[in-house]
């Protein structure tokens, strides 16, 4: 019907006019123009294609271009033979559909249409979602340009699961979702290629989730719906997800706004490295009513116990110093998850339980924390982990690499001969910082000293027999455990000729300080002051000696002037008048990392992905490491970077 092309013509003027004011090439995008910047490495026939209209953006030659306007509405005048030709395929589609397919090549995840562009544009005015085209690839040579790195995930992600109608603007996210959706793999490890049934399954759940996502993010958010459920299913598990009706979905959606809102602006993590004034305020009306005559409740929940793991038997000694500090005041309980239990069971449980505040231990706890946090935002959720960036939850982490510099440098001092030897666990966020905080120590006090990293994760490797044949017998080693006597070796020892073995010196964690601090805030109302100090960021608090929540015990054998040394360090680092990251610092390819007059801020020591000159050893790939390291490494391995801002003083100085 001609009226149908006026009303059409009309939103194409509308759109004209808004390009126009914007600066903008008010027609259709021709690719013959596009590409003719871009090496093609080669066409690939896609055969019939079901083509998402709202991804059907241009022409592939200029022939047509300047009948429509750039949203593929018509702008000729009505009385043309191209409007009676519009209106007369309006009428056959209204009452036949559309018969023959167009034709269309894709570039870049985006349609430019070679035959059919009345056809896309009746449809687009008739709301289609989609249309039927014959389809050729057009596929640029990979270079370092992102837009073709991310194309080329695309690529691989289309070959797994033929869907076309979703985008992602952050490369890493089409492999990420593919892992988050069907995380099957073949003999060789390889993801395999999504069933028709899964498709379909997925294309109704992203239906759903679209529409909730799109009108809500309009003008607001600029990730795109790709990335957008991407980021829900890190949290929100798909085939619970994909069973969930329409309303459902709107809620959990509304509840994870936030976080896509922060998402959207970058990932930005504030790490706090001390206990602010504004958190030590007393606040006229309590964060949790009715604290004034109760107790207040709290949860422990660990992934392991404490006579198998020694982070937890630093955390349950944590446990036990606030119950000794708070007194009656507080009820703790200290839960281990079994390995056969449902995470997110164990945090519903501890929710019913009663309890206000739950302090999850571990790392790999930090998506089940997220959720219930999420789904129960009366109660206090803090994840016990480095990059954690999500404002619903708070994460804790400590400096343990100022007392690993302390530690070296008594180990430079201490080695008569042949090198020192470090033992780690994990290749993950904090870690690296450690190991090269030792290494410094060492270098500072023995410049020609050599420390041999040797992680304990790793298959098939010893790390006690790789010190052996290197005849290293000065050792740091693993924190005390519950399972540890003072027999035993712990931090930095020396093994002796007689095969006994001298404890020198250990880190210590005292979780009780930053748990006591943390509570402290909570019962005065403080805790949320720390909020409306950084905005709306993910915060992180990072302790260290200043805070009372990191020292260093030593033995009595120490010499004299050693034990000096170790006192003045941390005295100064305790005042935060030494950094263990100042320059010069080279890594092992001769590369300056930081310059003589400058020093490593707290956001660059998170992010350490190398190792310092005078370490021997590697950093393991995720694939050589025994598979109960896998999880951990997954969710906090050093490989993935986050942008941080940190606040170094207890005066609310926010450094970018």
């Amino acid at each position: 019907m001609l009226q149908d092309y006026v009303k059409a013509m009309k939103m194409g003027e509308k759109e004209y006019r808004a390009c126009v004011s914007r600066g903008e090439y008010p027609y259709l995008p021709v690719l013959d123009e596009i590409v003719s910047h871009v090496e093609i490495e080669s066409q690939v026939s896609l055969g019939l294609v079901q083509i998402p209209l709202k991804q059907v953006v241009g022409t592939y030659s200029a022939g047509r271009t300047t009948a429509f306007a750039r949203n593929f509405m018509p702008i000729l005048d009505e009385m043309s033979e191209f409007g009676s030709k519009w209106a007369d395929l309006y009428d056959a589609l209204e009452s036949e559909g559309l018969r023959d397919p167009i034709k269309a090549f894709e570039f870049n995840n985006k349609f430019y249409v070679m035959e059919g562009n009345k056809r896309v544009s009746v449809s687009k005015y008739m709301d289609a979602v989609t249309i039927d085209g014959t389809v050729t690839r057009m596929i640029p040579k990979l270079t370092d340009d992102p837009e073709i790195k991310l194309y080329y995930e695309f690529l691989d992600f289309y070959e797994k699961t033929e869907i076309n109608y979703l985008y992602m603007s952050r490369e890493g996210n089409f492999k990420k979702l593919l892992t988050e959706v069907y995380n099957k793999t073949d003999e060789n490890g390889e993801l395999v290629k999504w069933s028709k049934d899964e498709r379909l399954d997925f294309h109704a759940f992203f239906s759903s989730f679209e529409k909730e996502f799109a009108p809500r993010a309009e003008g607001k958010l600029n990730i795109t719906a790709g990335d957008a459920i991407c980021e829900f299913l890190a949290v929100y598990d798909y085939e619970e997800e994909k069973e969930k009706s329409q309303t459902e979905i709107r809620n959990d959606l509304v509840r994870f706004w936030r976080e896509l809102a922060l998402y959207d602006r970058g990932d930005e993590l504030t790490l706090v490295l001390n206990p602010t004034p504004e958190s030590r305020k007393t606040a006229l009306v309590k964060l949790i009513p009715g604290m004034g005559t109760g107790q207040l409740k709290i949860a422990f929940i660990h992934d392991k116990s404490a006579q198998e793991s020694s982070w937890t038997y630093s955390h349950e000694l944590g446990r036990k110093y606030v119950m000794d500090v708070f007194g009656e005041g507080i009820a703790t309980t200290s839960i281990v998850r079994n390995e056969d239990e449902s995470e997110d069971d164990v945090f519903a449980d501890a929710v019913k339980a009663g309890n206000k505040v739950i302090f999850a231990t571990s790392p790999k706890l930090a998506s089940s924390a997220l959720k219930a946090a999420l789904k129960y935002p009366e109660v206090i959720i803090l994840n016990c982990s480095m990059s954690l960036t999500h404002q619903t939850i708070r994460s804790y982490y400590l400096r343990m690499y100022e007392a690993k510099f302390i530690t070296g440098a008594i180990a430079g001092a201490m080695l008569e001969h042949g090198g020192i030897g470090y033992i780690s666990d994990y290749p993950i966020h904090g870690t690296t910082a450690e190991i090269n905080a030792f290494a410094l120590g060492v270098q500072m006090v023995n410049p020609r000293a050599k420390v041999q990293l040797e992680w304990s994760m790793v298959k098939d490797r010893d790390p006690r027999e790789e010190f052996k044949k290197n005849d290293i017998n000065l050792i740091s080693g693993r924190d005390l455990n519950a399972k540890t006597s003072m027999g035993q070796e712990f931090g930095l020892f020396r093994l002796n000729e007689d095969g006994s073995h001298t404890n020198l010196a250990m880190p210590v964690r005292h979780w009780g300080k930053l748990y006591e601090e943390i509570i402290r805030s909570i019962l005065r109302g403080g805790y949320k002051n720390d909020e409306n100090v950084f905005g709306p960021q993910a915060l992180n608090y990072f302790w260290g000696m200043s805070s009372g929540a990191i020292d260093v015990i030593y033995s009595r054998n120490l010499p004299a002037g050693l034990v000096r040394l170790l006192r003045t360090f941390r005295q100064d680092i305790r005042a935060m008048d030494l950094n263990p990251f100042s320059g010069p610092i080279y890594d092992q390819n001769g590369n300056m990392r930081c310059d003589e007059s400058d020093s490593l801020t707290a956001k660059e020591s998170v992010s350490i992905d190398w190792l310092n000159e005078n370490i021997i050893g590697y950093i393991p790939d995720i694939s050589e490491l025994k598979d109960e390291a896998v999880e951990l490494v997954k969710v906090q391995g050093i490989k993935e970077h986050t942008d941080v801002q940190v606040n170094d003083t207890a005066e609310g100085i926010v450094k970018k």
